[in-house]
Protein backbone atom coordinates (compact mmCIF):
# COMPACT_ATOMS: atom_id res chain seq x y z
CA UNK A 1 0.00 0.00 0.00
CA UNK A 2 1.27 3.53 -0.82
CA UNK A 3 1.41 5.37 2.48
CA UNK A 4 1.72 8.69 0.63
CA UNK A 5 -1.94 8.29 -0.31
CA UNK A 6 -2.80 7.92 3.37
CA UNK A 7 -0.85 10.92 4.68
CA UNK A 8 -2.23 13.87 2.76
CA UNK A 9 -0.70 17.10 4.07
CA UNK A 10 -1.70 20.52 2.84
CA UNK A 11 1.33 22.86 2.65
CA UNK A 12 0.31 24.72 5.80
CA UNK A 13 -1.46 21.85 7.60
CA UNK A 14 -0.17 19.00 9.75
CA UNK A 15 -2.75 16.28 10.37
CA UNK A 16 -3.21 14.61 13.71
CA UNK A 17 -1.88 11.01 13.40
CA UNK A 18 -5.36 9.79 14.44
CA UNK A 19 -6.58 10.76 10.99
CA UNK A 20 -3.98 8.48 9.43
CA UNK A 21 -5.12 5.66 11.72
CA UNK A 22 -8.69 6.15 10.48
CA UNK A 23 -7.49 5.97 6.87
CA UNK A 24 -5.70 2.68 7.56
CA UNK A 25 -8.81 1.28 9.24
CA UNK A 26 -10.87 2.25 6.21
CA UNK A 27 -8.31 0.66 3.90
CA UNK A 28 -8.32 -2.61 5.83
CA UNK A 29 -12.07 -2.53 6.44
CA UNK A 30 -11.69 -2.66 10.23
CA UNK A 31 -13.39 -0.87 13.08
CA UNK A 32 -11.90 0.98 16.00
CA UNK A 33 -13.09 -1.79 18.34
CA UNK A 34 -11.37 -4.38 16.17
CA UNK A 35 -8.15 -2.32 16.32
CA UNK A 36 -8.46 -2.19 20.09
CA UNK A 37 -8.73 -5.99 20.30
CA UNK A 38 -5.78 -6.53 17.95
CA UNK A 39 -3.47 -4.05 19.72
CA UNK A 40 -4.52 -4.82 23.28
CA UNK A 41 -5.35 -1.17 23.85
CA UNK A 42 -8.63 -0.04 25.36
CA UNK A 43 -11.46 1.08 23.05
CA UNK A 44 -11.29 4.45 24.85
CA UNK A 45 -7.62 4.89 23.96
CA UNK A 46 -8.24 4.06 20.29
CA UNK A 47 -11.28 6.39 20.21
CA UNK A 48 -9.32 9.29 21.71
CA UNK A 49 -6.48 8.83 19.19
CA UNK A 50 -8.90 8.67 16.26
CA UNK A 51 -10.77 11.73 17.53
CA UNK A 52 -7.49 13.72 17.91
CA UNK A 53 -7.83 13.88 21.69
CA UNK A 54 -4.84 11.70 22.60
CA UNK A 55 -1.29 11.31 21.23
CA UNK A 56 0.38 8.16 19.95
CA UNK A 57 2.87 7.02 22.57
CA UNK A 58 5.97 4.89 21.81
CA UNK A 59 4.17 1.83 23.18
CA UNK A 60 1.13 2.52 20.98
CA UNK A 61 3.40 3.05 17.94
CA UNK A 62 4.93 -0.40 18.48
CA UNK A 63 1.45 -1.95 18.65
CA UNK A 64 0.39 -0.15 15.44
CA UNK A 65 3.59 -1.35 13.75
CA UNK A 66 2.51 -4.98 14.20
CA UNK A 67 -1.17 -4.54 13.43
CA UNK A 68 -1.17 -1.85 10.71
CA UNK A 69 2.13 -2.94 9.15
CA UNK A 70 3.72 0.48 9.24
CA UNK A 71 6.95 1.10 11.28
CA UNK A 72 6.76 2.63 14.73
CA UNK A 73 9.00 5.52 13.73
CA UNK A 74 6.44 6.59 11.11
CA UNK A 75 3.73 6.91 13.76
CA UNK A 76 6.07 8.71 16.14
CA UNK A 77 7.20 11.08 13.39
CA UNK A 78 3.59 11.90 12.58
CA UNK A 79 2.99 12.63 16.25
CA UNK A 80 6.16 14.73 16.51
CA UNK A 81 5.24 16.78 13.44
CA UNK A 82 1.75 17.37 14.78
CA UNK A 83 3.00 18.36 18.25
CA UNK A 84 5.48 20.80 16.70
CA UNK A 85 2.77 22.31 14.51
CA UNK A 86 0.50 22.76 17.53
CA UNK A 87 3.30 24.38 19.48
CA UNK A 88 4.07 26.78 16.63
CA UNK A 89 0.39 27.59 16.23
CA UNK A 90 0.18 28.33 19.94
CA UNK A 91 3.28 30.48 19.67
CA UNK A 92 1.78 32.43 16.77
CA UNK A 93 -1.33 33.09 18.84
CA UNK A 94 0.92 34.71 21.44
CA UNK A 95 2.79 36.79 18.87
CA UNK A 96 0.86 39.98 19.59
CA UNK A 97 1.86 39.81 23.25
CA UNK A 98 5.44 38.95 22.36
CA UNK A 99 5.66 41.83 19.90
CA UNK A 100 4.58 44.19 22.65
CA UNK A 101 7.47 42.84 24.75
CA UNK A 102 9.86 43.26 21.83
CA UNK A 103 8.92 46.92 21.44
CA UNK A 104 10.49 47.63 24.82
CA UNK A 105 13.95 46.86 23.38
CA UNK A 106 15.98 49.40 21.33
CA UNK A 107 16.20 46.98 18.41
CA UNK A 108 16.76 49.72 15.83
CA UNK A 109 19.79 50.96 17.75
CA UNK A 110 21.04 47.42 18.28
CA UNK A 111 21.02 46.92 14.51
CA UNK A 112 22.72 50.26 13.92
CA UNK A 113 25.48 49.35 16.36
CA UNK A 114 25.86 45.95 14.66
CA UNK A 115 24.95 43.81 17.65
CA UNK A 116 25.11 40.05 17.05
CA UNK A 117 21.49 39.69 15.99
CA UNK A 118 20.21 36.50 14.32
CA UNK A 119 17.52 36.42 11.65
CA UNK A 120 13.91 35.78 12.60
CA UNK A 121 10.34 35.95 11.38
CA UNK A 122 9.55 38.81 13.75
CA UNK A 123 11.29 41.20 16.11
CA UNK A 124 10.28 38.95 18.98
CA UNK A 125 11.91 35.96 17.25
CA UNK A 126 15.11 37.94 16.71
CA UNK A 127 15.31 39.01 20.34
CA UNK A 128 14.48 35.61 21.80
CA UNK A 129 17.21 34.01 19.69
CA UNK A 130 19.62 36.82 20.59
CA UNK A 131 19.06 36.22 24.30
CA UNK A 132 18.94 32.45 23.94
CA UNK A 133 15.55 32.09 25.63
CA UNK A 134 12.25 30.59 24.54
CA UNK A 135 9.79 33.28 25.67
CA UNK A 136 9.56 36.74 27.25
CA UNK A 137 8.79 35.03 30.55
CA UNK A 138 12.00 33.03 30.23
CA UNK A 139 13.94 36.23 29.59
CA UNK A 140 12.51 37.81 32.73
CA UNK A 141 13.42 34.71 34.70
CA UNK A 142 17.01 34.68 33.41
CA UNK A 143 17.51 38.41 33.97
CA UNK A 144 16.05 38.36 37.49
CA UNK A 145 18.14 35.30 38.41
CA UNK A 146 21.34 37.10 37.40
CA UNK A 147 20.91 39.45 40.38
CA UNK A 148 22.27 42.48 38.55
CA UNK A 149 23.30 45.51 40.56
CA UNK A 150 22.99 48.59 38.36
CA UNK A 151 24.21 52.04 39.31
CA UNK A 152 23.46 54.84 36.91
CA UNK A 153 23.56 58.60 36.82
CA UNK A 154 20.32 60.42 37.56
CA UNK A 155 20.38 61.95 34.06
CA UNK A 156 19.43 58.61 32.50
CA UNK A 157 16.11 56.84 32.85
CA UNK A 158 16.22 53.45 31.24
CA UNK A 159 14.64 50.04 31.58
CA UNK A 160 16.20 46.68 32.15
CA UNK A 161 15.58 45.78 28.50
CA UNK A 162 18.22 48.17 27.11
CA UNK A 163 20.65 47.28 29.87
CA UNK A 164 20.03 43.58 29.32
CA UNK A 165 20.57 43.92 25.57
CA UNK A 166 23.97 45.58 26.08
CA UNK A 167 24.99 42.96 28.65
CA UNK A 168 23.98 40.13 26.31
CA UNK A 169 26.06 41.55 23.48
CA UNK A 170 29.04 41.73 25.85
CA UNK A 171 28.50 38.06 26.69
CA UNK A 172 28.26 37.04 23.04
CA UNK A 173 31.45 38.89 22.08
CA UNK A 174 33.27 37.34 25.06
CA UNK A 175 32.31 33.80 24.01
CA UNK A 176 35.06 33.83 21.42
CA UNK A 177 37.78 34.48 23.99
CA UNK A 178 40.34 31.87 24.99
CA UNK A 179 40.59 32.41 28.75
CA UNK A 180 42.82 30.90 31.37
CA UNK A 181 41.27 30.06 34.72
CA UNK A 182 41.01 33.06 37.00
CA UNK A 183 44.24 33.80 38.83
CA UNK A 184 43.94 36.67 41.28
CA UNK A 185 47.68 36.87 41.92
CA UNK A 186 48.42 37.04 38.21
CA UNK A 187 45.80 39.74 37.67
CA UNK A 188 47.25 41.85 40.49
CA UNK A 189 50.77 41.32 39.12
CA UNK A 190 49.53 42.56 35.74
CA UNK A 191 48.38 45.92 37.06
CA UNK A 192 51.70 47.67 36.40
CA UNK A 193 51.67 46.44 32.80
CA UNK A 194 48.12 47.69 32.39
CA UNK A 195 48.99 51.06 33.95
CA UNK A 196 51.88 51.47 31.53
CA UNK A 197 49.45 51.08 28.64
CA UNK A 198 47.79 54.35 29.67
CA UNK A 199 50.84 55.99 28.06
CA UNK A 200 50.23 54.27 24.74
CA UNK A 201 48.17 55.51 21.83
CA UNK A 202 44.53 54.65 22.38
CA UNK A 203 44.32 52.75 19.10
CA UNK A 204 47.07 50.39 20.31
CA UNK A 205 45.71 49.36 23.71
CA UNK A 206 42.86 46.98 22.93
CA UNK A 207 44.83 43.87 22.00
CA UNK A 208 47.39 44.05 24.87
CA UNK A 209 44.69 44.77 27.47
CA UNK A 210 42.67 41.78 26.29
CA UNK A 211 45.72 39.52 26.13
CA UNK A 212 47.03 40.46 29.59
CA UNK A 213 43.64 40.05 31.25
CA UNK A 214 42.76 36.83 29.39
CA UNK A 215 45.93 35.23 30.77
CA UNK A 216 44.55 35.94 34.26
CA UNK A 217 41.07 34.57 33.43
CA UNK A 218 39.29 37.85 32.64
CA UNK A 219 37.74 38.66 29.25
CA UNK A 220 37.77 42.37 28.42
CA UNK A 221 35.21 43.39 25.80
CA UNK A 222 34.35 46.71 24.17
CA UNK A 223 30.70 47.13 23.15
CA UNK A 224 29.13 50.50 22.29
CA UNK A 225 26.53 51.67 24.77
CA UNK A 226 22.91 51.88 23.74
CA UNK A 227 21.51 55.44 23.92
CA UNK A 228 20.20 56.71 27.25
CA UNK A 229 21.50 53.81 29.32
CA UNK A 230 24.35 55.71 30.96
CA UNK A 231 26.49 52.57 31.09
CA UNK A 232 30.26 52.88 31.36
CA UNK A 233 31.00 49.22 32.02
CA UNK A 234 30.20 46.01 33.79
CA UNK A 235 31.95 43.35 35.82
CA UNK A 236 30.61 39.81 35.84
CA UNK A 237 31.61 36.32 36.84
CA UNK A 238 30.63 34.11 33.89
CA UNK A 239 31.66 30.97 35.80
CA UNK A 240 33.40 30.10 39.05
CA UNK A 241 36.76 30.37 37.30
CA UNK A 242 36.31 33.07 34.66
CA UNK A 243 35.33 36.73 34.78
CA UNK A 244 34.24 39.36 32.30
CA UNK A 245 34.70 43.11 32.03
CA UNK A 246 32.55 44.99 29.52
CA UNK A 247 33.43 48.53 28.48
CA UNK A 248 31.80 51.34 26.52
CA UNK A 249 33.25 54.66 25.36
CA UNK A 250 30.64 56.71 27.13
CA UNK A 251 32.87 59.72 27.79
CA UNK A 252 35.18 59.23 24.78
CA UNK A 253 38.42 60.20 26.52
CA UNK A 254 41.25 58.04 27.79
CA UNK A 255 40.97 59.13 31.45
CA UNK A 256 37.39 57.93 31.72
CA UNK A 257 38.10 54.71 29.83
CA UNK A 258 41.04 53.76 32.06
CA UNK A 259 39.20 54.70 35.22
CA UNK A 260 36.40 52.36 34.12
CA UNK A 261 38.87 49.55 33.37
CA UNK A 262 40.28 49.68 36.89
CA UNK A 263 36.91 50.36 38.49
CA UNK A 264 35.51 47.16 37.01
CA UNK A 265 38.71 45.33 37.90
CA UNK A 266 38.14 46.52 41.44
CA UNK A 267 34.76 44.81 41.45
CA UNK A 268 36.40 41.61 40.18
CA UNK A 269 39.15 41.65 42.81
CA UNK A 270 37.28 43.08 45.79
CA UNK A 271 33.69 41.90 45.47
CA UNK A 272 33.84 38.42 44.00
CA UNK A 273 31.89 36.77 46.81
CA UNK A 274 29.52 39.67 47.41
CA UNK A 275 28.41 40.75 43.94
CA UNK A 276 28.91 38.52 40.92
CA UNK A 277 27.31 40.88 38.40
CA UNK A 278 27.60 44.68 38.39
CA UNK A 279 26.51 47.00 35.59
CA UNK A 280 27.40 50.55 36.41
CA UNK A 281 28.53 53.99 35.54
CA UNK A 282 31.63 54.67 37.59
CA UNK A 283 30.98 58.36 37.23
CA UNK A 284 32.98 60.94 39.09
CA UNK A 285 30.04 62.03 41.21
CA UNK A 286 29.14 59.68 44.06
CA UNK A 287 25.86 61.53 44.49
CA UNK A 288 24.64 59.56 41.47
CA UNK A 289 21.70 57.37 42.26
CA UNK A 290 22.58 53.83 43.31
CA UNK A 291 19.65 51.62 42.42
CA UNK A 292 20.75 49.00 44.95
CA UNK A 293 21.70 50.91 48.16
CA UNK A 294 23.92 48.03 49.23
CA UNK A 295 26.12 48.87 46.27
CA UNK A 296 27.12 52.30 47.60
CA UNK A 297 29.96 50.84 49.67
CA UNK A 298 31.10 48.60 46.81
CA UNK A 299 31.07 51.52 44.37
CA UNK A 300 33.15 53.64 46.71
CA UNK A 301 35.62 50.79 47.16
CA UNK A 302 35.88 50.23 43.40
CA UNK A 303 36.31 53.97 42.81
CA UNK A 304 39.06 54.16 45.42
CA UNK A 305 40.78 51.11 43.94
CA UNK A 306 40.74 52.68 40.46
CA UNK A 307 41.87 56.11 41.64
CA UNK A 308 44.74 54.87 43.83
CA UNK A 309 45.86 52.27 41.28
CA UNK A 310 46.15 54.83 38.52
CA UNK A 311 47.78 57.55 40.64
CA UNK A 312 49.18 56.66 44.07
CA UNK A 313 47.56 58.80 46.72
CA UNK A 314 50.74 60.14 48.35
CA UNK A 315 52.29 61.10 45.01
CA UNK A 316 49.15 62.96 44.02
CA UNK A 317 48.95 64.79 47.35
CA UNK A 318 52.55 66.05 46.98
CA UNK A 319 51.93 67.20 43.40
CA UNK A 320 48.80 69.10 44.44
CA UNK A 321 50.64 70.75 47.33
CA UNK A 322 53.29 71.99 44.92
CA UNK A 323 50.51 73.89 43.19
CA UNK A 324 51.92 74.13 39.66
CA UNK A 325 49.59 72.72 37.00
CA UNK A 326 50.98 73.60 33.61
CA UNK A 327 51.01 71.18 30.72
CA UNK A 328 54.72 70.66 31.29
CA UNK A 329 54.37 70.00 35.02
CA UNK A 330 51.51 67.55 34.39
CA UNK A 331 53.65 65.74 31.82
CA UNK A 332 56.55 65.50 34.27
CA UNK A 333 54.29 64.20 37.04
CA UNK A 334 52.69 61.68 34.67
CA UNK A 335 56.16 60.46 33.71
CA UNK A 336 57.07 60.18 37.39
CA UNK A 337 54.08 57.99 38.32
CA UNK A 338 54.09 56.10 34.99
CA UNK A 339 50.70 56.97 33.52
CA UNK A 340 49.45 59.00 30.59
CA UNK A 341 49.04 62.74 31.15
CA UNK A 342 45.34 62.54 30.35
CA UNK A 343 44.88 60.34 33.40
CA UNK A 344 46.39 63.05 35.59
CA UNK A 345 44.22 65.75 34.04
CA UNK A 346 41.08 63.68 34.61
CA UNK A 347 41.95 63.15 38.26
CA UNK A 348 42.71 66.84 38.84
CA UNK A 349 39.42 67.77 37.21
CA UNK A 350 37.57 65.25 39.37
CA UNK A 351 39.15 66.61 42.53
CA UNK A 352 38.34 70.21 41.57
CA UNK A 353 41.97 71.21 41.20
CA UNK A 354 41.39 71.95 37.52
CA UNK A 355 38.18 73.16 35.91
CA UNK A 356 36.60 70.72 33.50
CA UNK A 357 37.72 72.78 30.51
CA UNK A 358 41.35 72.91 31.62
CA UNK A 359 44.02 70.49 30.44
CA UNK A 360 41.81 68.61 28.01
CA UNK A 361 44.42 68.96 25.29
CA UNK A 362 46.43 66.32 27.19
CA UNK A 363 43.65 63.76 27.00
CA UNK A 364 43.33 61.28 24.17
CA UNK A 365 40.04 61.40 22.29
CA UNK A 366 38.50 58.00 21.59
CA UNK A 367 36.05 56.73 19.03
CA UNK A 368 34.96 53.30 17.91
CA UNK A 369 37.65 53.05 15.25
CA UNK A 370 40.17 52.11 17.91
CA UNK A 371 38.03 49.15 19.00
CA UNK A 372 37.25 47.87 15.50
CA UNK A 373 40.41 48.34 13.47
CA UNK A 374 42.47 45.23 12.92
Amino acid sequence: MDSAKLVRLAPDTILHPGETVLEYLEFYGRTQRDLARRTGLTPKTISEICNKKAPISPQTALAFERVLQRPAHMWLNLQRQFDEAVARRRELSMLATWNEWARRFPLKEMKRLKFTLPSGRSNADVLLSFFGVSSPESWDSVWNASNVAYRQTTRFKTGKEAVGAWVREVELVAQGFDLAEFDEDRLRESIDDLRSLTRSRADKIMEPVQRICAAAGVAVVWVPALPNTGISGCARWISDTRALIGLTLRYKTDDHLWFTVFHEMGHILLHRRRRSFVVDNPATDLSDRVVDPEMQQYEEEANRFAADTLIPRNDLAKFVRDGTFTNDSIHRFADHVGVGPGIVVGRLQHDGVLAHHQGNVLKQKLDWKFATEE
